[in-house]
This record gives C-alpha cells, sequence and structure tokens, in this order.
C-alpha cells in the first residue's frame, strides 16, 4: 500500500520556522530552518531519533506551538496572529489531531467521545449525533457506539480517537506515533484506515512515526535531526 498524492496546492507552507526554547539562560533549538510545503491531499511522514524536533514541527504545524522565527500557512492563509481566540477557531475547523495514547474520556461512551469537538460549533444536537455516527461508519466502529473506551481494545480505541479527529471534516490531520502503542496487526489496520481517508477524503495527513516499515507506506519521508532538516 502506497499512498498516492496530486502535488497540487500547497496545504502546509512552512519558510524557515524557528522553534527556541529558553530556560535558566539556557538556549535550547527545537527547530532550525525548516522549509516545508506539504500539498494538499499528500499524506507524509516525518521521521527522526528522539530528541529531533518531529512533536514540536508537528505542535508548530497544528498551532499548539507559536515558531520563534519563520512563516506558517495553512490552507493558503498565512498566520499572522498567535491569539488563543484564533487559533482555537483554526484547529478546530481546519485541523484534526490523533494522538499515541487516545486521550479518550473513560467516562463518556463513543459516541459522545467523537461528539466533543462538535460541541464548540453552533450545530443541533441531532445534527452532532449524526455526523459522530456517519464518523465512527467511516473507521467501522457503528456496532461499538454505546461501549466506553474500557471495553475496546487498543485498536479500537485508535480508531474511536480517528473518528473524534475526522468528525468536523477537517482539511488537515496530523497524527502523533498513530500506531506507536499498536501490535503490527493493529497498526496496519490503523494505516490502513488512515489511507483511505486519504484517498477518499482527499485529507492532507502529516504522520510523525518511529516506524520504517508504516512510514514507507506514506508518499514521502520527511526526516530530521537535531532539529534540522535532513531528508
Amino acid at each position: 500500500m502506497t499512498v498516492q498524492h496530486d502535488g497540487n496546492t500547497p496545504m502546509i507552507e512552512l519558510k524557515d520556522v524557528e522553534k527556541v526554547y529558553q530556560a535558566d539562560k539556557i538556549e535550547t533549538v527545537a527547530l532550525s530552518k525548516i522549509n516545508l510545503s506539504v500539498a494538499e491531499g499528500e499524506f507524509i511522514s516525518i521521521m527522526g531519533p528522539s530528541g529531533s524536533g518531529k512533536s514540536t514541527l508537528l505542535n508548530v504545524i497544528g498551532l499548539l506551538d507559536a515558531p520563534s522565527g519563520g512563516a506558517v500557512a495553512l490552507d493558503r492563509q498565512a498566520i499572522t496572529s498567535y491569539r488563543d481566540k484564533y487559533l482555537a477557531k483554526v484547529r478546530n475547523e481546519v485541523i484534526g489531531f490523533i494522538f499515541q495514547t487516545f486521550h479518550l474520556v473513560p467516562d463518556l461512551s463513543v459516541l459522545d467521545n467523537v461528539e466533543v469537538p462538535l460541541l464548540y460549533r453552533k450545530m443541533s444536537g441531532s445534527e452532532r449525533r449524526r455526523r459522530a455516527l456517519a464518523a465512527l461508519e467511516q473507521v467501522g466502529l457503528n456496532a461499538r457506539v454505546h461501549h466506553f473506551p474500557s471495553q475496546l481494545s487498543g485498536g479500537q480505541q485508535q480508531r474511536v480517537a480517528i473518528a473524534r479527529a475526522i468528525v468536523g471534516n477537517p482539511r488537515i490531520l496530523l497524527a502523533d506515533e498513530p500506531t506507536g502503542n499498536l501490535d503490527s496487526q493493529m497498526g496496519d489496520e490503523i494505516m490502513d484506515v488512515l489511507a483511505e481517508l486519504n484517498r477518499a477524503e482527499k485529507t492532507t495527513i502529516v504522520m510523525v512515526t518511529h516506524d520504517q516499515r508504516q512510514a514507507e507506506k506514506t508518499a514521502r519521508i520527511v526526516r530530521l535531526f537535531d532539529g534540522r532538516q535532513v531528508a
């Protein structure tokens, strides 16, 4: 399974992006002069050793962290403001997040977990429910809507997390080690789900991974080392 893309309009553009952390007069360079363009509908992976800046790069793309320098553009819009209210709106409408540790709410059912991002949009409860059910059907979990996270396998929990990430129809999906806590078979299943979203919905996907085998299923591998892009 190799993911293809059309190579057209950039969905994500980073120009000379830097991220520097300062603490107790010690300066740590997490990202240095990153220039990255991800086409609309492209599925790429980011690889590198621990501490190379992979998660920092994903956080900058996802507007969870402001760069110290350089420019970021998403969906052809330059990010010129890092005000919390503006960033929250962009994240909710444009970006979906998938994490290694799922981050599901244990006391909520599968359906209610998936509905959570829609609570911040102006829509009726029935519309939220319709969209959540549709997202769960996309990931093959429509028979588990009333279960709780503790009643699901790790792979099923990650499918719920993917449904939650896509319920708002994001243009960009950011996945941080989405198969990291899963065995190889479940990891393959999750990659199949992501590949289908990329193919059918033309969702632009950026995935951080340590798994070379899974990375090779994406259209392109970006490699980082000590905060620098080396490939």
